[in-house]
This record gives C-alpha cells, sequence and structure tokens, in this order.
C-alpha cells in the first residue's frame, strides 16, 4: 500500500474511521468507503505504472462520473497535481490550457477520448480509465512539477498543489488558479463550521467536478466522512427523482437550476435541509419564493481563487435579509476598498476583497495576473459590493461586467431585477455593448415564458417605469436560451456577441 499521509490523503483516513459508511452514489452504483478506498488504491498503482508521480502535472477530461472521483483521490495518493478540464471546450480551447501550464499528461474516458486523440500531439502520456495498462498510450515520461524536491517522502506538504482549476471565463480567457492543500482543508473546515454537519448527511452534486465548486464537494466529503450523490449534470427529473429517493440533505445549485426546480412546482424532501446557492449574484425575489415554500436556500458567495466559499447566509437570516451573501466563513476576512485600496464605510460600494487560509497560490504561469489580483496577500475579486452595519455582504456587480455610458455607471443586476419582473420574462441578461457616442450602451438578452409575448416596446416602457432614463435597455434581443458556462453562469461575451455585428 502506497505510504499515505491524512493530512492530504483524507479518503484513507475516512475509510478506517468509516468503512461500512456509504461514500458516493453514481452511475447507478452504491461505494461505502472501504470499497472506494481499494479501487483508488488500484488506479493509483495504475497511475504510477505509467510515470505518474509526486509533482507530476495530471489532467483529468471527464464528465461526471466514479471514475472522476476515483481518479481524484487516486492522483492525492501519489502526491500528483490535479488539473480537471472542462469537456465542453473545443479542442484548441484544451490545447491552450496544456500548453499554458506545459502538463503532459491527460486522463480521459469512452466519452472523450476523440477529443483526447486530437490533443496527442500536445501530451505525452494518454491514459485511458477503461483500458489495460499495457494500452495507455505516451510518448515520454512526465516529468514532475518543477520545484518538486519540496515534496517529503513521508507525506504531502500541506501548501502543495493539489490542483490547477481554471476559471469559467464568463468575460476573458481562462487562468489557472493554483490550489494548495492548505486551501481546500481550510475551506471545508470553515464550511462545516457555517453549514454544519449530520451523521447522515447526503450532497447532491451536479455541478461539474472541473469545477472548483464540485471539486470541493468531493474533497470535504472524503474528510467529513459525507456521502455524494453525483450527477453528471443539471437533468430536472433525475435531480426531482434523486432528491427523494436517495434522501439527499444538501444540494449545491446556481441559481438558474433553482429556477428550473421551482418552476417544475415539485416537492422538495423533508431530508433537505440546506440548498446552497451560488455561483452567480441571487436576485432577492428568488428567495423571497423560497421562503414562501418553506426552501431552506443558503447563498453563497464563492470564487475559484478562494476555493469556493468565501461568504454564506444561512435559511433563516436570508429570509430576513434576501439579497445579502452573509458573513464571511471563519478564517475568511471580507473589506470593501475604494480606488486607491483604501477600506470604504459601511454601505458604500467598492471592490471586494479577500484575505485568509483560502485564498489561492495565484495564477499558474501567469504573474502578470497574479500581480493584478494578488496584493500583500489580499485577494481583489474585481467584485463589487458592500457591507452593510451588520457585518453581511452585499454583492451588486463583477466590476468587468460594470457598463459606463456617457459616463454613468450602470450596474446590469439592477436592470435584470426590474425586467424579470415583468410578467413575460423568464429569465435575462443585460451587458453593455461599445456605441461610439456614449462609450457603452444597454443591451438586454431576454427568454419569454411559454406562451408569453411582449414587445420591446412594451419592455422598455416596463422599465421606465421603476429605471433612471439612462439605465433603459436600448437594444432588447430575444432568445431561446442564455448561453452558460458549464457552471451554470452566464456567457457574457456570448451574450454581447449577440448585439455585435
Amino acid at each position: 500500500m502506497f505510504n499515505t499521509n491524512y493530512s492530504s490523503d483524507w479518503l484513507t483516513a475516512t475509510a478506517l474511521s468509516r468503512p461500512a459508511h456509504l461514500a458516493l452514489i453514481a452511475d447507478g452504483e452504491q461505494y461505502t468507503f472501504a470499497e472506494l478506498n481499494g479501487l483508488v488504491e488500484k488506479m493509483a498503482h495504475r497511475l504510477k505504472a505509467v510515470g505518474i508521480e509526486r509533482g507530476t502535472l495530471a489532467a483529468i477530461l471527464l464528465p461526471n462520473c466514479a471514475d472522476f472521483v476515483i481518479v481524484i483521490h487516486a492522483l492525492a495518493r501519489l502526491g500528483a497535481i490535479l488539473i480537471p478540464l472542462n469537456i465542453r471546450l473545443t479542442s484548441d480551447e484544451l490545447r491552450w490550457q496544456l500548453e499554458q501550464t506545459r502538463c503532459k499528461v491527460l486522463i480521459y474516458g469512452a466519452a472523450t477520448e476523440q477529443t483526447t486523440a486530437s490533443l496527442s500531439d500536445v501530451v505525452g502520456v494518454s491514459f485511458a480509465i477503461n483500458a489495460a495498462p499495457n494500452e495507455t498510450k505516451f510518448k515520454r515520461r512526465p516529468t514532475p512539477l518543477v520545484g518538486g524536491e519540496s515534496f517529503q517522502m513521508d507525506g504531502i506538504d500541506f501548501n502543495a498543489l493539489q490542483s490547477i482549476v481554471f476559471t469559467s471565463g464568463t468575460t476573458g480567457h481562462p487562468k489557472g488558479a493554483a490550489l494548495t492543500w492548505s486551501n481546500h482543508f481550510w475551506s471545508a473546515t470553515a464550511s462545516a463550521f457555517r453549514l454544519g454537519l449530520m451523521p447522515d448527511d447526503r450532497w447532491l452534486c451536479c455541478l461539474p467536478l472541473y469545477h472548483v465548486g464540485g471539486l470541493a464537494i468531493i474533497l470535504r466529503a472524503s474528510l467529513y466522512g459525507m456521502t455524494i450523490v453525483l450527477h453528471n449534470g443539471f437533468d430536472l427529473e433525475a435531480i426531482v427523482e434523486s432528491l427523494h429517493q436517495n434522501r439527499v440533505t444538501m444540494i449545491s445549485l446556481v441559481p438558474t437550476m433553482l429556477y428550473r426546480l421551482l418552476n417544475a412546482e415539485m416537492t422538495f424532501p423533508d431530508s433537505l435541509r440546506l440548498v446552497l446557492l451560488g455561483g452567480a449574484a441571487a436576485d432577492s425575489t428568488l428567495i423571497e419564493r423560497c421562503q414562501a415554500l418553506n426552501i431552506p436556500v443558503a447563498p453563497t458567495y464563492g470564487l475559484s481563487e478562494a476555493c469556493s466559499q468565501v461568504a454564506t447566509m444561512l435559511p433563516d437570516e436570508a429570509y430576513r435579509k434576501p439579497g445579502s451573501v452573509g458573513k464571511p466563513l471563519t478564517f475568511t476576512s471580507v473589506r470593501i476598498v475604494g480606488e486607491n485600496g483604501a477600506s470604504l464605510p459601511t454601505g458604500e460600494y467598492g471592490e471586494v476583497v479577500i484575505s485568509g487560509s483560502t485564498v489561492f497560490a495565484g495564477y499558474y504561469n501567469n504573474p502578470e495576473a497574479t500581480a493584478k489580483t494578488l496584493r500583500n496577500g489580499e485577494l481583489y475579486t474585481g467584485d463589487i459590493g458592500y457591507l452593510d452595519e451588520d457585518g453581511d455582504l452585499w454583492l451588486v456587480q463583477r466590476r468587468s461586467d460594470l457598463i459606463v455610458s456617457g459616463g454613468e455607471n450602470i450596474y446590469p443586476a439592477e436592470i435584470e431585477r426590474v425586467l424579470r419582473e415583468h410578467p413575460a420574462v423568464a429569465e435575462v441578461c443585460v451587458v453593455g455593448v461599445p456605441n461610439p457616442e456614449w462609450g457603452q450602451q444597454v443591451a438586454a438578452a431576454i427568454v419569454l415564458k411559454a406562451d408569453a409575448e411582449v414587445t420591446e416596446e412594451e419592455l422598455i416602457a416596463f422599465s421606465r417605469q421603476h429605471l433612471a432614463g439612462y439605465k433603459q435597455p436600448r437594444l432588447i434581443k430575444f432568445v431561446d436560451s442564455l448561453p452558460q458556462t458549464a457552471s451554470g453562469k452566464i456567457q457574457l461575451y456570448a451574450v454581447k456577441k449577440l448585439f455585435i455585428i
């Protein structure tokens, strides 16, 4: 057996303490912690046989499945560094990420075999999880990460990299956020302090495992001894059935997913104690709908660069303050700063700056971006928000999404909130598009409710009742759906393309 260290190989520790407890429900199968640990041990030997070792950069190109979970833990056991890749990306986009990280190992499955073949000139080892060991394709032995000598043979340094997670790229080119074992440990600990732990908790994960929100759940559950109910994406009928059948107690969703569940008029099971809602700003009306239906929603704010959660508000407080994401988690501090970096007083809008043990190590192989984001150990998020008199955080908008028209600052979330109140509107995304006279003008992409009808003129007239003239959408386009990232966030650059000819 591999010489493990409980500071990083959390699965081994939990398999010893709760061997018969259910660890994973996925792909129609169930695995106890002892069974999962055994599968991880076998996978670790296979990966070691093709040269994966301490410090090796190893990319995974897989959909959500049990094998993905097994590989995550196997790489941890070997001390390798995980690079989870988005299976929805094109070969060119994946090529860029592999080249950016200089990763020479790609682990894939049947669903991603064709894409992997197109990247054969970039990687040195292509490892098929469902192939016999001698079928693994490789051109040269992968080399460990530069600086790998800092890894100790008797266990992984807590400050060593666990993963390089690429940001979702809602507004620009993705960057690889380097996360350490320390980041994940303190994030998991702080989350448990805020959300609580129950002996029979079951966390339904439909977020992609190549997103920090999904990856964090896998690692936290192995530390907590919690059961994961894993889904490959958000299938409404499958999620509804699973919530009841698998006695789910917790689920992580983005607002779009929760809207769909509410619109389905489903009955939420009594076992459900928390709906962790993040990934994008949750409109206050969504929280109010949850309160009316007695759904235990916990709005949360997080980002890849802070190893998922930063702040979370529990249901009772969320109902009292719809729109807030609550106080920062334990071990994390948040301050609001102005243009000069000085902290702003209560209630004033400014940039959200985070400090604490969950702040990432920087953008991998991107010192320029790192220098802009990490300053004196603090994470400058680019998000706009404010703290109220209770110390609760309110998010207004990502700074990169701010619209400046005729010298006026316009926050898209404010316009979206108004347009969403129109009875014909199901979903809306507001962006700024270039305008030679005003710099930018407001544009809105609208998804209508089934069988609903409304004209551009009617929507603009409606918004005029609630918004100042300079905030009015000048361009409106009706679409069947809004383009989204794998994590459920709206792809703002794709929305902008709808209006730029």
